[in-house]
């Protein structure tokens, strides 16, 4: 096959141009929003509490105080995150914050959905958001400091990836690849073979999970779009995952693509190693 027949990567049909400012203004809302409703929580109990035992507004108040300012912290960690990303690492106490599994849960399941309700209300699109949390959870999943063995690590790819009219089941094995150049499976399958990691790629997100589940990876690097990545990293938490936004020249779900360049980043630095 001529070169010119190769897959160019193409620029996505849906520019990709993450910006972490409305995410930013996004979570500073949820988290004001969760400490006035943990005020409010308090407050109107307040009288009756009081009848039950004098201490136990104080109490009660004392324990709001104390969630408010976790639910501070973390939101002030993750913009720091957003911000400075391995510069956050100048201090061994953010570090440790940035590292920990608590604070992305937080990201995943308490801020996350409150910045797409909030966001929903001012017309932020949700792309946006989904752009954003994926920059903020890639910054996280580098700060983590961990060198992970290649054996530990699985690189999740979408079916779209494949050439539409391609006779070759890579689903089912990966390795039947004839390496054509049609679509970029055989650069990948090349990428997977020279750092010693496994390739999948996956016809949905249900078979994604159970490869997962039954390989047991400490570190996963997943593509596919903005909303698929978002949601299977919440479904994943613990496990770090580092999302790799696809190319659509064509749209969604039919002959995607992927930077390479990307995905051999995201190796060498889960790997620990220099590019």
């Amino acid at each position: 096959m001529n070169k010119t027949d190769k897959w160019q990567g193409n620029s996505s049909s849906v520019e990709y141009r993450p910006g972490v400012g409305p995410f930013l203004a996004l979570l500073a809302a949820s988290s004001v929003g969760i400490v006035l409703v943990g005020f409010l929580l308090w407050f109107i109990p307040t009288i009756g509490l009081a009848n039950i035992h004098p201490a136990l507004p104080f109490i009660t108040g004392a324990l709001l105080v104390v969630g408010a300012l976790l639910v501070l912290t973390g939101a002030l960690f993750i913009m720091l995150a957003a911000l400075k990303g391995s510069n956050s690492e100048s201090s061994v106490v953010g570090a440790l914050l940035l590292r920990s599994k608590l604070l992305r849960w937080g990201l995943f399941k308490l801020f996350l959905p409150l910045m797409v309700l909030v966001g929903g209300i001012v017309r932020t699109p949700k792309i946006k958001i989904e752009q954003a949390f994926l920059v903020i959870n890639n910054q996280m999943v580098r700060l983590m400091g961990r060198k992970i063995k290649p054996e530990r690590i699985l690189i999740l790819m979408p079916h779209c990836i494949q050439f539409d009219d391609c006779k070759i089941k890579v689903t089912r094995n990966v390795e039947n690849c004839a390496g054509c150049g049609k679509c970029e499976v055989g650069n990948l399958l090349d990428l997977a073979h020279e750092y010693g990691i496994d390739l999948f790629i996956s016809t949905g997100g249900t078979v994604a999970r159970r490869k997962v589940y039954e390989d047991r990876p400490q570190a996963v690097i997943a593509v596919a779009c903005e909303r698929d990545l978002t949601s299977g990293i919440q479904d994943a938490y613990p496990l770090p995952v580092y999302a790799i936004v696809n190319k659509r020249p064509h749209g969604y779900c039919m002959e995607t693509g992927v930077d390479l360049v990307d995905v051999k980043e995201a190796i060498v630095g889960l790997l620990g190693k220099a590019a």
